[in-house]
């Protein structure tokens, strides 16, 4: 707990009953009720409590600067309704330790100071009720990010002055300075601007701009700024700090360094375009969320893949099936394969199997077969001209049999598990066909015998 003394320190340069000058202190000192500016430096305050500066009505002006604070309590400035200049600079100031109730109070405010801070971002809460405000100096913190939420509803109507130079910021929101219309000066040099959208075309007061000391990119993003600086320029009354030493670096190493304000459609690098986006806080996984999330990833591709080949198998399946049901309709005896066997092939096969002989095969056959014992065949094809011969001689054999004894009993049947021929009856003249085949003797064995008798 801060104490309140009455007396004035040895440390403190200045006592007197407007203006008190301390540095060097562990604790604010009781100034006069008619103090009108205190500033206490370089001391070791840590923090402001309500009851430090409550009986201070009439402070127009408080520096705290130097002392290493850390929080602010929300009340703590409520007291001081004439304040008009507040400078918290050089301090440990976090952004957790402002809120929309720290400056609430201060509602004839015009300057405030929280350079070389801790602040990470900006809220426009802070400023709601500091309608008054012409100056704001946020520079030397650890900002990152200008969104349109850093002033969005901060009523900030009056402000004219605003340093954001030496922060880390490397994106800025394209609305983000819109709440800001009156704005004369802007500061953002040595940053980590690369990219930059056009975001001071909205400030129709702005007269003094400071850009440099960033790490811009010679890319075709930077275009539209590029165009605005150049026509910002050719008014006298714009300023633009440092513009000699505004360049842009090429993405490809070694390259020569371009001036920024020569920047073009035709000379920008195009194929290096790339969006500087805004960090947006995210929870961190819990530990074992991403090995589940791999788990989860591998089971469905395993359970995709097994599908797939659940897919394949079945078509092939479907495929063999169709190749099998169309191998089994297939009737008609290849040229040298036996009759019986040729149909036993078939025992299975659906309705009539129609197969005879087209006119051109017969008449080769026949010719074959009549010729056979007049002209040898050649020694390597002796053997299938037999076989061709006796089925062909077997095919007529049973043509003639339907047609000239259809009343005769002439169904007998291959033994041994062969099918019912379709007529072994003897057909007048064909007799030397059988037995030149040698085939009725081994289908038909009564019939040949009773041929034979």
């Amino acid at each position: 707990m801060l104490r309140l003394v009455a007396a004035c320190p040895a440390s403190c340069v200045v006592c007197t009953k407007d203006v008190t000058l301390c540095h060097q202190l562990t604790y604010i000192v009781a100034a006069p009720v008619t103090t009108r500016v205190l500033i206490i430096t370089d001391g070791y305050l840590s923090s402001i409590q309500s009851t430090n500066l409550s009986l201070l009505f009439n402070l127009a002006l408080l520096s705290l600067s130097r002392n290493d604070i850390e929080d602010v309590q929300e009340d703590a400035l409520h007291g001081l309704p004439k304040l008009r200049t507040l400078l918290l600079g050089h301090n440990h100031l976090p952004s957790a330790a402002l809120s929309e109730r720290t400056f609430g109070g201060l509602r004839g405010l015009r300057v405030l100071v929280l350079s070389n801070n801790a602040l990470c971002t900006v809220r426009g809460a802070w400023f709601r009720h500091t309608r008054g405000l012409t100056r704001l100096q946020l520079d030397g913190n650890q900002i990152a990010n200008v969104t349109a939420a850093s002033f969005g509803g901060s009523r900030l109507h009056s402000l004219r002055h605003l340093d954001l130079s030496n922060n880390f910021i490397s994106y800025i929101g394209k609305d983000a300075f819109r709440p800001l219309p009156q704005l004369q000066e802007v500061d953002l040099s040595r940053n980590q601007l690369a990219h930059l959208p056009d975001v001071f075309t909205p400030l129709k007061q702005l007269t003094l701009l400071s850009l440099d000391k960033n790490l811009w990119s010679c890319t075709c993003d930077l275009h539209p700024l590029a165009r605005f600086l150049r026509n910002y320029l050719k008014s006298s009354a714009h300023t633009l700090r440092n513009a000699p030493d505004l360049s842009c670096q090429p993405p490809s190493p070694g390259a020569a360094a371009r001036s920024l304000l020569r920047l073009s459609d035709s000379n920008c690098d195009s194929k290096a375009t790339s969006l500087t986006l805004a960090t947006k806080d995210r929870s961190p996984l819990l530990p074992g969320q991403d090995v589940a999330l791999l788990t989860v990833l591998g089971f469905a591709g395993a359970v995709g893949l097994t599908c797939l080949g659940l897919v394949i198998f079945n078509w092939k399946l479907q495929k063999d099936k169709t190749n099998e049901h169309t191998s089994e309709n297939l009737c008609c005896r290849t040229f040298d394969e036996p009759p019986c066997a040729h149909e036993a092939r078939n025992y299975h096969a659906e309705g009539y199997c129609n197969c005879h002989l087209t006119q051109e095969n017969e008449i080769k056959v026949m010719s074959i077969v009549g010729s056979r014992k007049e002209t040898p065949l050649l020694q390597e094809n002796s053997h299938q001209a037999t076989l061709a011969s006796e089925s062909t001689a077997l095919d007529e054999s049973f043509r003639n049999l339907k047609e000239k004894e259809r009343g005769e009993d002439s169904t007998f049947f291959c033994l041994d598990g062969r099918l019912p021929q379709s007529g072994c009856s003897e057909p007048p003249g064909n007799t030397a066909s059988f037995n030149e085949a040698g085939l009725l003797a081994r289908c038909c064995p009564k019939r040949a015998e009773k041929l034979r008798n």
